[in-house]
């Protein structure tokens, strides 16, 4: 019993790398101790640099005359949405668990939703920070189109070239994620909520389709935020 304390220090730390490494492991402490705070730390901080680095990206497309200037406020909403995502999910998470008769605490769903969230919130980093490198490839592009609008000739090669890797890219790293993402969901529902591994996919295909409600209701606020912002 005196070695209890010690046993468990650090628990949030092991659960946030074992997410990643070691799933099974980090579910149990989920599970058990459904740490959430260090979950939620990190998720913002992903979610911060992923901002940063949209903001970069509208800057630099404002400088080639996509964009006439950065829409913050745009930027803003969609990134103060996330913790409206997270307490959505965990709730969908809670109420899935309970009619498939699970045992699952709100603290429980929320940490499970805040740890498999942190794979799309990396995953969105590197989307980001691959999307701002890639304006090099965006000028080549508008290079093509202004030599077809002068008669130059459009260079259909140089516009694969210039786009497509970059496009291929970024549709795997979003497929993977999502594969990866799901896949946990389900184990870690299974898991956490004593459930089979049937009823926790279950769980995650439902919540998927939960998200993807709220994902379009988000997106069609942030289309009239935008319109009402033009002048």
């Amino acid at each position: 019993m005196g070695e209890q304390p010690e046993a468990s220090r650090h628990l949030w730390f092991k659960a946030l790398i074992w997410i990643f490494t070691a799933p099974r492991k980090s579910f149990v402490i989920i599970r058990e101790h459904h740490p959430w705070a260090a979950g939620l730390a990190l998720g913002i901080s992903l979610g911060l640099l992923a901002a940063l680095l949209t903001t970069a990206w509208f800057g630099a497309m404002a400088s080639i005359g996509d964009f006439s200037e950065i829409p913050y406020g745009i930027v803003s909403l969609f990134f103060a949405a996330i913790p409206l995502v997270v307490v959505f999910e965990a709730v969908v998470l809670r109420l899935l668990a309970a009619a498939l008769k699970g045992r699952a605490s709100i603290e429980q769903c929320l940490s499970l939703a805040l740890h498999v969230g942190l794979i799309s919130a990396v995953g969105f980093v590197v989307r980001s920070a691959l999307r701002t490198a890639q304006v090099d490839g965006l000028l080549g592009f508008q290079r093509n189109v202004m030599n077809r609008e002068a008669g130059s000739g459009f260079d259909a090669l140089g516009l694969v070239a210039d786009i497509a890797p970059g496009a291929m890219l970024d549709l795997m790293i979003s497929s993977f994620v999502f594969v990866w993402s799901f896949l946990l969901l389900g184990l870690g529902a299974a898991a956490v909520f004593r459930l089979s591994r049937p009823a926790g996919f279950a769980i995650a295909a439902i919540n998927w389709a939960a998200g993807k409600v709220l994902e379009i209701g988000l997106a069609g606020l942030m289309v009239a935020a935008a319109t009402a912002s033009l002048p």
